[in-house]
């Protein structure tokens, strides 16, 4: 049976796949428009592999590092026969010869394609540097107060475009996302950080730098799958390229993340963790399908007329044709 995406409100994502963990909140840390106090979440207290977005610490890592070293995700590595051996991911385990590119270019080909040669290739560079990339990352979560966040180790011999391995939970990674802020928001935010007598954790060129790499990801498998629009007229989000369609999403589990405006306006962060013991997917297919429901689910999120969100799912589902007539124009 082909896997499909199903028209459901967030809290009908939550009855129809009682496996699934996730928490969805506004950008602004206010509660998401119609309910209240309470955060639309499931399990998200749980703690799971980080299973996909291991990338998302390490190039948060990265960047923070480039803020006390000008030039630092400027510098040329080399990604090289011995990497693309050990990358169980990306593209570029499938070329020949050395190829050399700056660091910035190689965490953007982790986000957007989940390459492991570049993951091994970035590991390296920073350890020739002097780095301790488990330590760094580790104390930038514990400065944020996301103390979630467990580190365990690294990629080593073999990558599957993670980086940094370790445990989290959908509420944390949700806080984090928070933190990162949204598009739009990030001028008001540099006019305001020259206000503080101390700087944010976090500078407004470090959430510009993630923005941009996870506002690239080519083919989202996870929960921006099923968005309406495609290529250029997909509806605006950040994402990362995840575990969904690889075999070590079935040993560990699969994590996504997801900023977006929903179709009332709003916008909100979603994260989301589907354990590999779930019954609901036979195949990376299934697994993008439901992860990809939660997705559209956050999209047509629940606005003042509707609190439930079970109207507005219920016009998208009798809407599904106009929909589609729209991707089209």
């Amino acid at each position: 049976m082909v896997a499909e995406v199903r028209m459901l409100s967030l809290q009908e994502c939550a009855t129809a796949y009682p496996e699934l963990r996730f928490a969805v909140g506004a950008a602004d840390a206010k509660p998401v428009t119609g309910y209240g106090t309470d955060t639309p979440a499931s399990r998200a207290e749980e703690a799971h592999d980080l299973a996909g977005v291991g990338k998302l610490f390490l190039g948060l890592t990265l960047a923070h590092l480039g803020e006390g070293d000008e030039g630092f995700l400027e510098h040329t590595l080399t990604v090289t026969v011995e990497h693309r051996a050990g990358a169980r991911t990306g593209t570029l385990q499938l070329m020949s010869g050395d190829l050399e590119l700056s660091v910035d270019d190689a965490v953007n080909l982790v986000f957007s394609t989940g390459d492991a040669a570049c993951v091994l290739a970035l590991l390296e560079f920073t350890k020739s540097e002097g780095v301790d990339l488990l330590a760094e990352a580790q104390s930038l979560v514990d400065t944020l107060g996301l103390n979630t966040f467990q580190f365990t180790g690294t990629e080593e011999a073999e990558s599957w475009g993670e980086g940094l391995l370790g445990r989290t939970t959908c509420a944390g990674t949700l806080e984090l996302l928070r933190a990162l802020r949204i598009p739009s928001d990030l001028e008001t935010a540099a006019t305001a950080a020259t206000e503080l007598a101390e700087p944010p954790v976090l500078s407004v060129e470090t959430r510009q730098r993630m923005h941009g790499w996870m506002g690239r990801v080519f083919e989202p498998a996870g929960l921006a799958s099923a968005l309406p629009g495609f290529g250029p007229k997909r509806v605006p989000h950040q994402t990362l390229s995840g575990l969904e369609l690889t075999a070590r999403g079935a040993e560990r589990g699969y994590s996504s993340v997801l900023t977006l405006p929903t179709e009332a306006g709003e916008w909100v962060h979603l994260a989301a963790h589907l354990p590999p013991s779930s019954a609901v997917f036979q195949s990376p297919r299934d697994v993008s399908a439901v992860l990809g429901t939660l997705g559209l689910a956050a999209y047509h999120s629940a606005t003042v007329d509707d609190p439930t969100g079970l109207e507005l799912a219920g016009r998208a589902r009798a809407g599904a044709g106009t929909l589609y007539s729209w991707i089209l124009k």
